[in-house]
């Protein structure tokens, strides 16, 4: 057993070169290198404040939609409530902070637990439904925690619609606040990407491709399921607690609201749904177009505008736009090499 391991550890080394030798290796590497250099190109405070907060927004966010993509993509769990992990992930970080004098990070790990711990809850009887009933499923436990943290009457136990409010951030420094997101981004994808290519992800894939016959085969499908969905509330979990410490507060419609678990949907379905990679790029590319139409003045058509985007995607890439956009960046690269 230890000599298999360190086999695979001796040859991880290798499999790095290999993969940077190839074009989309070569490709990630140049935009992680990029976006570690960017922060670094100006001093000018209005860029460091505004478009820099900007990208550390879009992270997040891309950590949340590869969440939902793992469970919907690679485990076949299609969920329309995945605000559910990140507002509890949220909340729960937010009161150890302001009402228990916890420690920041210990509060953010305590927070993606709890969300973790939820995931199980709702997992368990979500697993009796499937296909649209899943969905519309766990759409309806999101909006019973919409309204339960809504209520006044219960403002004692969940804070009521103005939630908890004059959260730390971070860092007061933009720069560290964003490399700590970008390290965490890093981290949250290798591993996702390292658990779908692992003897368990193909499981969870065969599971999505065939259910029936995952369960004839011996596969005990329930608790695969519901590894897929802790798995998946932990990092929702954890993009949660950095999106509270990142608009230094909490409440329903920010961190339960029906947007939230859509957002995710969009950025993953854009990007290109099994890809996990394909999150980033959806992500960044809808915050981003997000910021430069507001800024352009166009704040009242911004969801019309993304609407017509994702009807082009879904109409002439089906699988997302990550995959076409290599295809092309490497014929023109060829091209350029005269290949």
């Amino acid at each position: 057993m230890t000599s298999s391991i360190e086999k695979k550890i001796s040859g991880l080394p290798s499999y790095l070169k290999t993969w940077v030798k190839t074009f989309s290796g070569g490709l990630t590497v140049f935009c992680l290198f990029d976006l570690i250099i960017l922060p670094f190109l100006t001093q000018n405070q209005t860029f460091l404040h505004t478009f820099l907060r900007q990208l550390s927004l879009a992270m997040i966010f891309a950590i949340l939609a590869a969440s939902w993509d793992f469970l919907a993509g690679i485990a076949g769990q299609v969920s329309f409530g995945h605000a559910i992990f990140f507002g509890i992930g949220g909340y729960i970080c937010a009161y150890l902070i302001s009402y228990q004098l916890f420690p920041i990070w210990l509060s953010i790990i305590i927070g993606a637990i709890g969300a973790v711990i939820f995931g199980l809850f709702i997992g368990i009887p979500s697993l009796r439904l499937k296909g649209p009933y899943l969905a519309l499923g766990t759409l309806s436990f999101s909006l019973i925690l919409l309204k339960l943290f809504n209520m006044g009457s219960l403002s004692d136990l969940f804070f009521g619609s103005e939630g908890i409010y004059a959260l730390p951030k971070l860092s007061d420094d933009p720069i560290i606040e964003y490399f700590v997101i970008f390290i965490f981004l890093v981290a949250s994808f290798i591993i996702l990407i390292a658990i779908g290519k692992s003897k368990f992800g193909t499981v969870l894939k065969s599971i999505r491709d065939d259910e029936t016959g995952s369960e004839a085969s011996g596969i005990n499908i329930t608790r695969y399921k519901i590894y897929a969905y802790m798995i998946s509330a932990l990092f929702a979990g954890f993009a949660g607690t950095f999106y509270a410490l990142f608009t230094t507060t909490v409440n329903p419609s920010g961190n339960f609201g029906i947007l939230i678990s859509f957002y995710a949907i969009i950025m993953a379905s854009l990007g290109g749904i099994t890809t996990i990679a394909g999150s980033a790029l959806g992500a960044f590319f809808f915050i981003l177009l997000e910021y430069f139409l507001i800024q352009l003045g166009f704040e009242l058509w911004v969801y019309l505008i993304f609407a017509i985007i994702l009807i082009i995607v879904i109409r002439f890439a089906e699988h997302g736009i990550l995959k076409p956009a290599l295809e092309h960046l490497k014929d023109l690269w060829d091209l350029m090499l005269g290949r």
